[in-house]
């Protein structure tokens, strides 16, 4: 996809699941420092699997996968995870700490970050999100909106440089959309964002990877993509 530093190299990458199935097929990307990618396709056609792979939390079944220059290893993956971010679709898969200010300070606190540092980044993103009012509630009281609030806070909160994202405004209503929207707009990093709706795609990546069900790229591209009903038709997102 040009440019200079590739922070992510995928070359003939495929992953099976345990019981057989296809996750992804020979998928060969290169996502370059400052990219804003938009992984798009249909429901099963394997965005979340691909999104897993590429922040090393997946290993390919076939082909080889580097993420800043090298392959994930038990000597590099602790360093490497501290460099990416993961917001998954479903946020009950993410959140687990008692309260939604332990879910800031998660990571933070692995990091060993001052209590100074780790103050004014909690009321930081608290107030960006509009979360101030929930920072001593379970996350498991809270609405789906405010979940995903929460966990998209809880990962920008450690600055990652690579942020990858599964269907980041999935079941929220429009306000919480509109602000998850502008907040990942603002964000300056490298940015890959999973999602079947065109419109979000289209604001914040300007970089895409269509998908087809056969779990195979069916085009890399710019917006001209979004624009090319008969290719969406075929890999079927419309």
């Amino acid at each position: 996809m040009g440019g200079n530093l590739k922070v992510i190299e995928a070359e003939n990458v495929s992953y099976d699941y345990p019981d057989g199935s296809a996750g992804v097929r020979d998928i060969s990307i290169g996502i370059v420092e400052g990219d804003r990618i938009g992984l798009i396709g249909a429901n099963g056609s394997g965005k979340s699997t691909l999104i897993l792979l590429l922040a090393g939390l997946l290993k390919p079944t076939k082909g080889n996968l580097r993420i800043f220059g090298r392959e994930v290893d038990k000597k590099n993956v602790e360093e490497i995870r501290k460099r990416i971010g993961v917001v998954f679709q479903n946020p009950d898969d993410f959140l687990f700490n008692p309260t939604v200010r332990d879910e800031l300070l998660y990571v933070p606190r692995q990091l060993e970050w001052s209590d100074e540092e780790m103050e004014k980044a909690v009321k930081h993103y608290a107030e960006i999100f509009r979360i101030e009012h929930a920072l001593d509630k379970p996350p498991f009281r809270l609405s789906g909106g405010e979940k995903k609030k929460v966990e998209i806070a809880s990962v920008l909160v450690y600055r990652p440089e690579v942020l990858l994202l599964d269907e980041p405004t999935a079941y929220v209503d429009g306000k919480t959309r509109r602000l998850i929207l502008k907040i990942l707009d603002d964000f300056e990093g490298t940015l890959i964002i999973a999602t079947h709706e065109l419109d979000v795609a289209e604001k914040l990546a300007d970089k895409f990877i269509l998908l087809n069900l056969d779990h195979r790229i069916e085009a890399i591209g710019g917006k001209e993509i979004l624009k090319n009903d008969e290719l969406l038709e075929k890999a079927g997102v419309i």
